[in-house]
This record gives C-alpha cells, sequence and structure tokens, in this order.
C-alpha cells in the first residue's frame, strides 16, 4: 500500500475528534446555560434523550430522508418535546447555535490522532472528508490544532449527498486530483466510511473505535484499533 498512496481522507468525528467526549461537554455546558428551560429535567435525563434522538436523526440524515436544517432544528425540539419541556418556539434555534458553537470549541482529540498526523503529513496529502457541517467541522479542526494537517476538506455540504452516497466519495476523489489507487479513506463506520469508499475504488482502513465494533469480522477490510497503527502501515 505504501508505494502507490500519495493522498489520504480521515474522517473527523469519532475518528480524529474525540466527538463523544466533546459532545458531553457542549451538551452539559448547553444544559447550564439554559438551566431555567430544564428546571426540573436532570441533566443524564436531558443527555440521553438528545443522544438517543440525535443518533437516529443522523441516520434519517444520512439515509437523504431529512435534510441538514430539519436535522439541527429537531434534535432540539424532539427533545424538549420528549421531556415534556415547555419553550418559546425561537428557543430551538437558538439552544441549537448555542451548541454548535460550543462544541466546535471542545479540543479533545482521539488518542493518537497527532502522533499519526505528525508521521503522515511529510509523506502524503491529508485530507477529511466528513458529513459534519462545514463551518463548524473547521472550527473544530482549529480548536483542536490539527487544521494545518490538512489541504482539502470534503463535506456532505459540499456534494449534497451525505456517506455513504458514492457521490461524496467520487467529488473526493475527484478533489484530490488524483487517481483512484493513490487514495486511502480512514474512518470509524463500517458501513458509512469503509464499505463505500471500498466500493468507490479507494483503499480503505478501519479504525474500530468502538467497542461494539471490535468483535466484527468483514472479509477483505484492513482495520486498526489504535491509530497510532497506521505508521506501521502507510
Amino acid at each position: 500500500m505504501k508505494d502507490q498512496v500519495k493522498m489520504i481522507y480521515f474522517d473527523l468525528d469519532h475518528t480524529l475528534w474525540d466527538f463523544e467526549s466533546n459532545s458531553q461537554e457542549a451538551l452539559k455546558l448547553v444544559y447550564q446555560k439554559y438551566g431555567h428551560v430544564f428546571r426540573g429535567t436532570s441533566l443524564d435525563k436531558f443527555v440521553e434523550s438528545y443522544k438517543k434522538i440525535n443518533k437516529q436523526l443522523w441516520e434519517m440524515y444520512r439515509k437523504k430522508e431529512i435534510g441538514q436544517q430539519e436535522l439541527k432544528l429537531l434534535r432540539f425540539e424532539i427533545t424538549l418535546n420528549a421531556l415534556k419541556i415547555k419553550h418559546r418556539e425561537d428557543l430551538i434555534e437558538e439552544m441549537n447555535n448555542s451548541y454548535l458553537n460550543i462544541l466546535s470549541k471542545q479540543k479533545l482529540l482521539v488518542d493518537g490522532a497527532v502522533e499519526a498526523l505528525e508521521y503522515l503529513k511529510d509523506k502524503y496529502e491529508l485530507g477529511i472528508l466528513t458529513n459534519g457541517f462545514r463551518d463548524t467541522q473547521i472550527v473544530k479542526m482549529k480548536s483542536s490544532g490539527i487544521y494545518d494537517y490538512f489541504s482539502i476538506l470534503v463535506s456532505s455540504e459540499d456534494v449534497g449527498f451525505p456517506k455513504p452516497d458514492e457521490k461524496i466519495f467520487n467529488y473526493a476523489i475527484l478533489m484530490s486530483k488524483k487517481s483512484k489507487d493513490e487514495i486511502v479513506y480512514v474512518g470509524d463506520d463500517l458501513e458509512n466510511d469503509i464499505l463505500p469508499a471500498m466500493k468507490c475504488g479507494i483503499g480503505a482502513i478501519w479504525f474500530k473505535n468502538h467497542e461494539e465494533t471490535l468483535v466484527t469480522q468483514e472479509k477483505n477490510v484492513m482495520s486498526i484499533s489504535k491509530l497510532t497503527e497506521l505508521k506501521s502501515l502507510l
């Protein structure tokens, strides 16, 4: 693989940027900011409800059943309604904007991210391929100190099609100005990152960053359990 690869795309959330930890902190700060709204509802109950609903809506977004703006607003609206919290109509957009602003400024990276990027930066061109919102992802990368490692950022906003749609991968290939056999994609999600990348003809490395995926077996899929393992593969 080393001999022909010239470009490495990374997924951002859950792969390089520690989404779970950063989101947990952002939700806590949103809860504190709007404490008067959440009176009578515990932080744990709010976070648990939000995460469940947000996960469902992201799945709908990936399936193109809802759009980006619907995703942003519905997750807080449904959460507040599920918790039977009364709120003024304009609070939903305000709360979402507050969450995204706080979230994007969180700095925690996945273990080994900087070490892997430092090793790879002089050997390959590096890019980000993400379903996240472009502006939010840029602030995340700058806040966590990894923005300058990357020359290309491809988001689902740019293409109008989220992963696992092949169109976003084909767009990333076009943007790289490299041939398919010169590109490798590193991501944490088998269904949304790895299998569609392979289907498009580019190399893929599955970062098994979730306990539930560690026992999953998929033929012909190269995988790692730590980002620093990339140093021996690339």
